[in-house]
């Protein structure tokens, strides 16, 4: 396998920070401090994890200032604002090759494992990988260097983009486009026909799901996840938008560019979300909302109605950050409040004589 290296000189260029080691140090990838090791770039950003980083014999470790200076003896450093930030920036240097076997030119063979199917009308880019047990249908095109991991299905009608990376067990459904560089993890279903019924005396006719998902360059999607293609037009997830692992996208909703989803939230069908709208742990969003760009909803919070702003919001129903703290304050004041009213109530009592 091709083999990506750069010196500590170009990665102290890339990233703008001093370089306190030698330029000509190789680097090869990069590692947590847990696990990093020589020849690889990690991060720290306190001494504990510096201490790991320097155990593990690190290559080169991203650090702040502050902490450089506090340390004695030589570090083989390099000085930045953000080191976690910086480290997630120079990652992206390193092609990802998992699920590559040692003896491929990642670049440019194309390689299909025995024991995977590929229709004879798919085209198959230069570089991409098809591992064992995966099945791609009629008419289905995938882009330069994408991986297609084992068990996963790709159906008929489906356009991939190049450098994407989909995980084991990944199901696209026909109809779906995924642009360049996306990473899509085991188990997404992209493609699944939304939830949408008109009923009539008991019983439930199904509204056709005759549209498509589009996903846009660099989204990454978790496993687990569930994107359903549009009732009539599109599904869209806008370029750079990440979303989690147990995530429920409906039929017809907009994510705007930027956007992050944490884990066990959904969006109800037509929402539409701007761009770099956050949507933290288990937020649930209603149909036929409109979410301005900017927009934070907090952990468990319910949106029922537009977002116009940019802000923080919370609670249920979702409302500023801000009012929903002072609303949790006097909830948390209700108890010593009763035993207030209480206590005045029997101060009357005796006061006036009357015992009701």
């Amino acid at each position: 396998m091709q083999e990506i290296k750069f010196t500590a000189g170009e990665l102290a260029e890339r990233a703008a920070g001093e370089l306190k080691a030698d330029p000509g140090i190789e680097i090869f990838g990069v590692l947590g401090a847990p696990d990093s090791k020589p020849g690889y770039l990690t991060y720290a950003e306190d001494s504990k994890h510096l201490e790991l980083a320097l155990k593990r014999g690190a290559g080169l470790i991203l650090l702040p200032a502050e902490l450089y200076q506090e340390q004695e003896g030589e570090i083989p450093a390099l000085l930045v604002e953000k080191p976690r930030r910086e480290y997630a920036r120079l990652a992206e240097l390193f092609p990802d090759l998992r699920y590559l076997n040692k003896e491929d030119n990642w670049r440019d063979e194309c390689r299909v494992e025995s024991g995977a199917l590929v229709a004879e009308s798919a085209e198959l880019g230069e570089g991409v990988k098809v591992m064992t047990g995966a099945v791609i249908g009629s008419r289905v095109r995938i882009g330069a260097r994408s991986r297609i991991a084992a068990g996963c299905l790709l159906a008929a009608d489906i356009e991939i983009g190049e450098d994407c990376l989909l995980h084991p067990g990944v199901k696209v459904l026909p109809g779906t486009e995924i642009g360049s560089r996306v990473e899509i993890h085991s188990g997404a279903v992209l493609g699944s026909d939304g939830f949408g019924y008109e009923s009539l005396e008991g019983r439930h006719y199904k509204i056709p799901q005759q549209g498509r998902v589009i996903i846009e360059d660099e989204v990454e999607i978790g496993a687990l996840t569930a994107v359903d293609r549009g009732a009539a037009g599109e599904t869209r997830i806008g370029a750079g938008s990440k979303i989690d692992n147990l995530v429920q996208i409906s039929h017809n909703v907009e994510i705007g560019p930027g956007t992050l989803i944490a884990g066990q939230s959904g969006v109800a069908g037509s929402t539409r979300l701007g761009s770099g709208v956050t949507l933290a742990g288990q937020v649930g969003v209603e149909d036929h909302l409109e979410l301005a760009e900017g927009v934070t909803v907090t952990g468990k919070a319910k949106v029922s109605r537009d977002i116009k702003e940019a802000g923080f919001y919370s609670g249920i129903p979702a409302q500023e950050h801000r009012d929903y703290l002072r609303q949790q304050a006097r909830l948390r004041r209700l108890d010593k409040l009763q035993q207030r009213v209480e206590e005045l109530e029997k101060k009357l009592a005796s006061l006036t004589g009357n015992n009701c």
